[in-house]
């Protein structure tokens, strides 16, 4: 699976081959998921590192009453993919289109040029941390650092109303 599509991967859990198969192509494996972050924190995060993306897995259980069942027996479910187009401490720079993108986001008028006017955005006294848009039943969220450099394109589904 190519790095762009990765967010299909949204919804499917850590035992299904098509996880495996697309985090072992990038140089990675699921069985580096712990167990304990999940019991401790709920989360954990596979980083493909080279790619300059990082996979979020949530329990299986917390998913399902979030959003929708998990595709897949496994007990954790991809619940975010992350695209770092100016890499950060731990991914190298994301190069490509990130999903939904028909060219560079890096920055966020290029974001904006990319996916239009955002839904909503989180602002405060002229300082705006991030901007949120619906794409093909996809949430994608750009969030900024302080020169408005994307900071990670953020690629979920909606939560249950």
């Amino acid at each position: 699976m190519n790095k762009e599509h990765l967010f299909t991967l949204v919804g499917a859990t850590n035992t299904d081959p098509v996880v495996i198969d697309a985090v072992r192509a990038h140089g990675a494996s699921v069985d580096s998921i712990s167990p304990k972050k999940m019991k401790e924190l709920t989360v954990d995060f596979l980083h493909l590192t080279d790619q300059g993306v990082v996979l979020s897995f949530i329990p299986r259980e917390f998913f399902a009453k979030s959003y929708h069942e998990p595709v897949g027996a496994g007990p954790y479910a991809v619940n975010t993919v992350f695209y770092y187009p100016n890499g950060s401490d731990k991914v190298a720079a994301y190069q490509g289109n990130v999903p939904f993108a028909k060219g560079p986001v890096r920055t966020r008028d290029e974001a904006l040029a990319q996916f239009g006017q955002p839904e909503t955005t989180d602002e405060e006294d002229g300082e705006i941390f991030w901007d949120l848009w619906s794409k093909e039943g996809q949430l994608i969220q750009a969030e900024y650092g302080d020169d408005l450099s994307v900071n990670f394109v953020a690629v979920s589904i909606p939560k249950k109303s």
